[in-house]
């Protein structure tokens, strides 16, 4: 099975993360605001295609092909995808804007780096364990 597709698109959200991380550093909202909300949302944009790869063709590959460990490691991931993306989303729907996130300025960085860290914990747990058995 080929991945390569899959690691670029989490290059491609590294670097989205990488991004907004840089701009969370700062810690001035009133400078940063509208760049981190456009990162949020090319973030959105870029885990929504790569999960929907995931969900419609990768996973259903990994359930079909007869090897137990690969089968339920899939099943136990696809049950935490879908927590990551509802979090994700409401993350996203929160803070996509200058205002809404002016708005939160107390509840924004905490909320941005758990979220961030939960995804980057996925594609790490997914590079380390899951396409390991498939490579």
């Amino acid at each position: 099975m080929e991945l390569k597709n899959y690691m670029e698109q989490h290059d491609r959200i590294r670097e989205e993360l990488e991004i907004l991380k840089r701009l969370c550093k700062n810690r001035d909202l009133e400078q940063t605001s509208s760049e981190i909300a456009l990162h949020i949302s090319s973030l959105a944009g870029k885990l929504k295609i790569h999960l929907s790869s995931e969900d419609q063709y990768l996973y259903p590959s990994f359930l079909r092909s007869g090897d137990s460990r690969l089968v339920n490691q899939a099943e136990e991931y696809q049950k935490e995808m879908g927590n990551l993306l509802a979090l994700f989303t409401e993350f996203k729907d929160k803070y996509n804007t200058k205002i809404k996130i002016l708005s939160e300025r107390e509840s924004f960085f905490g909320e941005a780096e758990k979220i961030m860290r939960s995804i980057e914990v996925r594609m790490q747990k997914e590079e380390r364990g899951l396409y390991r058995l498939v490579r």
